[in-house]
């Protein structure tokens, strides 16, 4: 695998002198001629050299390159944002800063209350790329929300900076959710309880366990449980999840939770939900990846049943 670092270098041609043509190029990695033009063309994204014959001629660093960004656009990142993130990300790999993850959630925080959306692009991206999902939340995503939310108990004007990276971090897992879908595997139903507007801890337990191989319905925030409760019904759900993470949350999520009686199991996490020794409804947590854990061994055991 080529790195990042290597991934930006002006193209040069390998010692035998061959390479791909353009239309090689976007059959490897899937993305049109005309899309990869305008990439070369608009962001200087490809690094072509020429043959004796004046033809143009891309090299592998050009298809990690090419993979690369594709990958982003799929999770709804904007080409523009994709090739500054890129840039960024092979400035580190060649030599430039490595940040600490407490200085990359004290950045992230601080370019979202300052509105430099585009600065917290970037350093949204080098997390996203430096961790798997679990890490990339539990270390650096939440803890980043969690400081905006101090902020704002304080009497901080962060309302717009939260959701400025709310809605950053699930345009991306949404591409990852869709990603995962799968025609086979038990279906699943992810929700927030009435009253519970944070639906980015539920978006993310929803694409570990698409990953995982479940069939994922996800609802959002602020979902009546009764419907929820109907909409798995029809769809023979083999759990549905309330993901519970402002205070009060859980409690009323069990209070509506006794009035459904259509579905087989329903659980309660987040960091909301109680101690699984101290609560009435099923727990799957305490933290992430735990939660992960739970689900994977709920869907092997209706594998094997």
């Amino acid at each position: 695998m080529i790195s990042l670092g290597e991934t930006l270098g002006v193209g040069t041609p390998p010692d035998n002198g061959e390479g791909m043509s353009i239309g090689s190029l976007a059959a490897r990695t899937g993305v049109p001629v005309d899309t990869l033009r305008a990439w070369e063309r608009r962001y200087g994204v490809l690094r072509p050299w020429r043959t004796d014959g004046g033809q143009r001629r891309y090299g592998a660093a050009d298809v990690e390159r090419v993979l690369w960004l594709a990958a982003r656009c799929a999770e709804g990142q904007r080409i523009s944002d994709a090739v500054t993130a890129l840039t960024a990300l092979s400035a580190r790999e060649a030599g430039a800063e490595t940040l600490p993850v407490d200085a990359l959630i004290a950045r992230i925080s601080a370019s979202a209350r300052q509105g430099d959306s585009g600065r917290m692009e970037v350093e949204l991206d080098r997390a996203f790329a430096a961790l798997p999902l679990v890490q990339v939340m539990e270390l650096v995503v939440f803890p980043a929300l969690a400081d905006l939310g101090r902020r704002w108990a304080a009497g901080e004007s962060v309302v717009v900076a939260e959701h400025m990276l709310s809605t950053a971090t699930e345009r991306r897992l949404a591409g990852r959710l869709a990603a995962a879908r799968r025609p086979r595997g038990p279906i699943g139903i992810v929700a927030c309880p009435p009253g519970e507007r944070h639906s980015v801890g539920a978006m993310t337990l929803s694409v570990l366990m698409a990953q995982d191989g479940w069939r994922i319905t996800f609802l959002g925030a602020d979902t009546p449980l009764g419907e929820a409760d109907s909409i798995a019904a029809a769809r023979r759900a083999s759990a549905c999840v309330a993901v519970c993470t402002v205070p009060g949350s859980a409690e009323r999520a069990v209070r509506e939770i006794g009035n459904c009686h259509n579905t087989r199991l329903w659980v309660l996490a987040g960091p909301d939900a109680p101690l699984p020794s101290e609560a009435t409804v099923p727990v799957w947590g305490p933290d992430l990846q735990a939660a992960r854990d739970a689900a994977a061994e709920r869907a092997a055991g209706e594998a094997a049943a």
